[in-house]
């Protein structure tokens, strides 16, 4: 039986992403300074993130998410 080569196959759908982004990289090096929170700071900086995307005042005390 004969296989295609390369030539004759068709294009894949999935494009092609670069391995490194500028984006890419500002969420690696959050992530890195995030690992090293306490829950207490985690829920804030959560609560923080929903009033900025949302609005409002919110809760005056984080609440402990697992």
């Amino acid at each position: 039986m004969n296989k295609p080569n390369k030539s004759t196959q068709q294009p894949s759908s999935v494009p092609a992403y670069p391995k490194k982004t500028t984006g890419s990289e500002a969420a690696a090096s959050v992530r890195k300074q995030a690992n090293g929170w306490s829950e207490q700071k985690r829920g804030e900086m959560f609560d923080q993130g929903m009033r900025m995307i949302y609005g409002g005042t919110g809760p005056t005390t984080a609440k402990i998410r697992s």
